[in-house]
């Protein structure tokens, strides 16, 4: 049973989309460029990629200031060029095109929210506009996820509040985020992270994937 809603706030990566991104590549290659910045090994220790590019441009506008705005921008470089290359062979997972299609006619909220860029997210879902209301991928955000600040972007341009939305993603970032507006969060294991973990960190619900959802969707469900 689900309380009513009028929105719902998807992930996109491992939720709305098969899951290509090599995370752990990834990382290698902006710590061996943030290295060769000069900056020391150690100090990257436990930060993730998002992470670990905002506190090398931090590092290096304190120490080189010459140095800040061009590593920033080759590093979101890097990190683009391997989100849309993975994209090229990524898609929409089942039952997400009728997913959607089905929220559209029941005039439900759409919005995306992804620590992904919008180039990439656009290269597995050119028609996202059509189907999305409120798209805020990490080029657009001040804040991503597990801020809450990303989720209430979108919420902004949906016109809605948490209590009125639900949040639904694949990671545990996503349920932190969910939570820490006060949203019904659910957790869908077509990612990588276990059940267990999403419970965790917050999720109301688990189901195996989005396409679960068409369930709980309808004018009757949404109010029961």
């Amino acid at each position: 049973m689900l309380p009513p809603f009028e929105a719902i706030l998807f992930d996109y990566d491992g939720t709305l989309a098969v899951l290509n991104l090599d995370f752990a590549a990834m990382r290698r290659h902006l710590h061996a460029f943030t290295v060769a910045q000069g900056i020391s090994p150690q100090e990257l220790d436990g930060l993730d990629i998002l992470e670990m590019l905002a506190w090398a441009t931090e590092w290096l506008r304190l120490h080189f200031p010459e140095q800040a705005d061009p590593y920033a921008r080759e590093a979101e470089q890097l990190i683009q060029d391997m989100e849309v290359e993975a994209a090229r062979s990524s898609g929409l997972l089942p039952g997400v095109p009728e997913l959607l299609t089905t929220l559209r006619q029941e005039q439900i909220g759409v919005g995306i929210v992804t620590r992904n860029c919008d180039a990439a997210v656009r290269v597995t879902f050119p028609h996202i506009d059509t189907y999305c209301r409120a798209f805020i991928p990490r080029d657009r955000a001040t804040q991503v996820k597990p801020h809450p600040a990303h989720l209430q972007a979108a919420l902004d341009c949906l016109g809605m509040t948490p209590e009125r939305a639900m949040m639904v993603g694949d990671g545990a970032m996503d349920m932190q985020a969910g939570k820490a507006l006060g949203m019904f969060s659910i957790g869908v294991l077509s990612g990588t992270t276990p059940r267990a973990k999403l419970l965790a960190h917050g999720a109301d619900l688990v189901l195996a994937s989005v396409a679960d959802l068409l369930q709980y969707v309808g004018a009757q469900s949404r109010t029961v």
